[in-house]
């Protein structure tokens, strides 16, 4: 007979592992001996909390080991040391002398500086501002498009510290630095009216543009200051290949504009070639001022008279805002007001001493050159 032993296993008990779970917001809050209110001003940097307060809860939070997942995220963005940059362009000097302002500034504080361009795209724009947020970068410097709202609504969004540089808006949801583009523009007007010029000429890309508006109002108001002035507006887009021969058909009428301001060295240089183009000569034909400051400027024939920006200044002062915004994220909003200088040169000549005598001259030159004389 086969007998069955019976073996008991006796097994340890094993007891199941606990998770503890982390200090809460309200552990902080009882062993500071503060409010809940009190510790989440304290975290987010908000709000005026004594420092008799804000030391116990930072010992509180230190003791109990507390990070919440906003302050995990922020000391990551933190130790990035990189800031976002979205221009437009680089086409133009001013863009291109700003941003590489920005860039030795960023190297002269210890960060690296990201650079993206939205091509004036607002859907472009947003998409890679996303992708610098994805990156964890620690603020935005912005020229935004002419379409500013939604790339506003996704740094918004974020709470990414974020300054609006060179087109301010209406938006009081970040810090702007800007031109006084409208002091510019008359500063370049008058110039030319003081001597003499009542035909002016405004040649542009974006009028759409807040800071285009602004100049634009501001050509036209001091036209309409002096008695028989006109002031024209010709815009130039992107490829334009027409360009040329638009400018032709208006040099070679009979009140063809004295004077042109050039909304930027992009736009100059498309002037230069197309006045070069009709043999028109510069002062003596038109007197010329570009609202940008290349550097070859100063070595065209004439040198060029231009609207210097204050490049250095603007990327400066908004370096400084976005450290301020770094520091006290509830700070109050700025809104800074730079002033550009005016720099005449030899391509703008009085006309009582040039342009009018020569005004005949050039016709007969032109009338000669199409019957085959000269």
């Amino acid at each position: 007979m086969n007998r069955r032993t019976a073996t008991t296993s006796v097994l340890p008990n094993k007891r199941r592992p606990v998770h503890r779970r982390g200090p809460t917001i309200h552990d902080v809050a009882k062993r500071a001996g503060v409010s809940l209110g009190t510790v989440s001003n304290v975290v987010n940097a908000r709000g005026n909390v004594r420092p008799e307060r804000s030391r116990r809860v930072h010992d509180a939070i230190t003791a109990l080991g507390y990070v919440p997942n906003g302050v995990a995220q922020s000391l990551r963005r933190q130790r990035s040391h990189v800031v976002g940059l979205v221009a437009p362009s680089t086409y133009s000097a001013y863009f291109a002398a700003l941003l590489d302002a920005f860039e030795q500034i960023g190297v002269d504080n210890g960060y690296e500086v990201m650079q993206v361009l939205s091509r004036h795209d607002p859907a472009l724009e947003v998409r890679r501002v996303r992708a610098l947020l994805a990156r964890k970068v620690d603020g935005l410097i912005v020229i935004p498009s002419g379409e500013p709202q939604p790339v506003f609504d996704v740094i918004a969004t974020s709470r990414v510290p974020a300054i609006v540089v060179d087109r301010a808006s209406s938006d009081a949801r970040f810090d702007y630095v800007t031109l006084d583009d409208y002091r510019a523009m008359t500063d370049a007007a008058n110039a030319l009216l003081e001597r003499g010029h009542r035909r002016l000429l405004y040649v542009l890309r974006y009028p759409s543009l807040v800071t285009t508006k602004r100049r634009i109002a501001a050509f036209e108001d001091a036209a309409a200051n002096v008695r028989g002035a006109r002031a024209a507006i010709l815009v130039h887009d992107a490829g334009d290949d027409g360009f040329d021969a638009n400018l032709a058909a208006i040099m070679q009428r009979r009140d063809a504009p004295t004077a042109i301001i050039a909304s930027n060295s992009a736009i100059t240089l498309a002037l230069l070639r197309g006045l070069r183009a009709c043999r028109i000569a510069c002062p003596r034909d038109v007197s010329l001022i570009s609202f940008d400051a290349p550097a070859w400027a100063e070595v065209t024939t004439p040198p060029l008279s231009v609207v210097q920006p204050p490049t250095d200044a603007i990327a400066q002062t908004a370096w400084r805002l976005l450290l301020a915004r770094f520091r006290h994220p509830a700070r109050k909003r700025e809104r800074v007001m730079l002033n550009a200088r005016l720099e005449l040169r030899e391509s703008v000549a009085t006309l009582g001493e040039t342009a009018t005598r020569n005004r005949d001259g050039y016709r007969e030159t032109a009338r000669a050159r199409r019957s085959g004389r000269r």
